[in-house]
């Protein structure tokens, strides 16, 4: 670590995307030194187009801690309603088999509402506010590696680009996406060691291993189009729902976010084939026709919105399925993308990089005093990874046999899951034990709050009460009463 002189400690973000933004909003609202290491200009990421962003109830509850939320969401988000359920049926209209109503009783439990919105608007929010908090944001730095040191040797980690240009911190932070080269120094140290998750059930263990890829591809439509159309625009009126459409090994996922922006995502959850191609936004987007050509058996109007789109990418992102996403050094820690392989329905699971930011924010807000801070952020890594490693498996297996749930092939398997979906259409009325038996699964995904984990662990490990030093995982904990 730096010098202890120092007053507080300084964290170096590589990537200034979502994830990067909002940990480093985070962290330098509560005091430390942050720098963002973007490898894309400031012109190039004000003009990108990066589809959109899902703000479930978990996600929900924490961006409302930000400033001026309520004006950034009434101005440019979209409020879902709920998710319908389709069949596809080839040569004809696609069959409503399932319902989910987010107005109902136990989902206003929750007290958060679910929305869409832009990404670059969501972008541009946390930008800004890490420009105000005092954040230093450096543009065009595109990071090549990564360097760790014993922290006896009084040099913290440095991050280095291609010009051989490098900066030192305390703490790393890998927000650089699926393609991350901070990554690498975790996936090194597991082959070194050949880890094996203890925290991580074998049933979940089996899940993960089923896909060693997820591949999807994103569209965006303006809004003009679809009011122009006769048959597109009654998708506009009333509710905003979450239109979803089950094909044979697909899925197709639509619906509005904010006022000029409709997105189509198409989901597969097998390896790529040949002609898939992984594309970035900020490139040329891939022609429409090449998503046509895997949407043959889907209803007329989702082809009609596919030969609408204006941008269109690929995504395909390796599952790697991390034991570890702190260092064995504890200077390094891997966040968003770069830690999680949940990519479903083409649209980036933005709320575990949420969940990721405030649980390393609270954890690193813990200590007030500089010294307790630095002695002690080794236990603030390890203590982040004991909480993120729970979580983050119970989504990404979540989201792993949802992806799987939704492409079934025509079969027994598949009559069985509409089936079962069917139950749903006729629940007006229902008690709140059925309410919640039907969708105990979306319930406990979006009941989740990120800052009572943390503080449920705090008062559980930290033992606040206790003056004495204790050791917790072979860390040495300092107490603060």
């Amino acid at each position: 670590m730096a010098d202890s002189s120092t007053s507080t400690l300084k964290f170096v973000v590589t990537g200034g995307g979502i994830a990067g933004l909002i940990c480093a909003y985070l962290l330098r609202e509560i005091g430390h030194d942050v720098v963002v290491l973007e490898k894309s200009s400031r012109k190039e990421q004000v003009t990108s187009d990066h589809g959109g962003v899902r703000i479930p109830p978990n996600m929900m509850r924490l961006l409302q801690a930000l400033p001026r939320t309520e004006e950034l969401l009434e101005a440019k988000a979209s409020k879902c309603a709920g998710i319908l359920f389709h069949q596809c049926k080839e040569g004809e209209r696609a069959e409503l088999v399932g319902k989910m109503d987010f107005a109902q009783e136990v989902m206003n439990d929750l007290g958060c509402d679910f929305y869409f919105i832009p990404h670059k608007d969501l972008h541009e929010h946390l930008y800004t506010l890490c420009i105000e908090c005092g954040v230093n944001l450096i543009h065009e730095f595109e990071v090549v590696e990564v360097q760790t040191s014993k922290p006896t040797n009084g040099n913290g980690p440095r991050v280095m680009n291609r010009s051989g240009d490098f900066v030192t911190g305390d703490i790393i932070i890998g927000a650089d996406g699926k393609n991350s080269v901070v990554r690498k120094i975790l996936l090194t140290e597991e082959d070194e060691t050949e880890e094996v998750d203890s925290n991580t059930s074998d049933s979940e263990k089996s899940s993960l291993s089923t896909i060693k890829a997820i591949v999807g591809a994103t569209l965006s439509i303006p809004i003009s189009l679809l009011k122009s159309d006769p048959e597109l625009e009654p998708l506009l009126r009333g509710e905003n729902h979450w239109m979803v459409y089950m094909g044979n090994g697909t899925s197709i996922a639509m619906a509005r976010y904010g006022p000029d922006l409709y997105l189509l995502d198409l989901t597969y959850g097998q390896h790529p084939l040949p002609g898939d191609t992984d594309s970035e936004w900020l490139a040329p987007g891939t022609p429409a026709q090449s998503v046509l050509d895997k949407a043959q058996e889907y209803d007329g109007r989702v082809q009609k919105l596919i030969n609408l789109g204006k941008r269109s990418h690929w995504n395909i992102q390796t599952v790697h399925a991390l034991p570890r996403y702190v260092s064995k050094l504890n200077q390094v820690v891997v966040v968003g993308d770069a830690a999680h392989s949940m990519y479903i329905n083409g649209t980036h699971n933005t709320a575990a990089s949420f969940e990721d930011a405030f649980t390393l924010s609270r954890l690193f807000s813990r200590f007030s005093s500089t010294q307790q801070l630095k002695s002690n952020a080794s236990f603030f890594l390890n203590s982040y990874q004991q909480i993120q490693q729970k979580r983050t498996r119970a989504m990404e297996t979540s989201e792993m046999n949802t992806m799987l749930l939704l492409g079934i092939p025509p079969g027994i398997e598949r009559e069985g899951r509409n089936s079962g979906f069917k139950l749903t259409l006729h629940l007006d009325g229902a008690d709140d034990a059925t309410l919640e038996r039907v969708w105990a699964g979306y319930v406990a995904q979006f009941d989740y709050d990120a800052r009572d984990a943390v503080d449920e662990w705090w008062m559980t490990w930290a033992r606040p009460g206790n003056r004495d030093s204790s050791i917790i995982g072979g860390v040495s904990v300092i107490s603060t009463q």
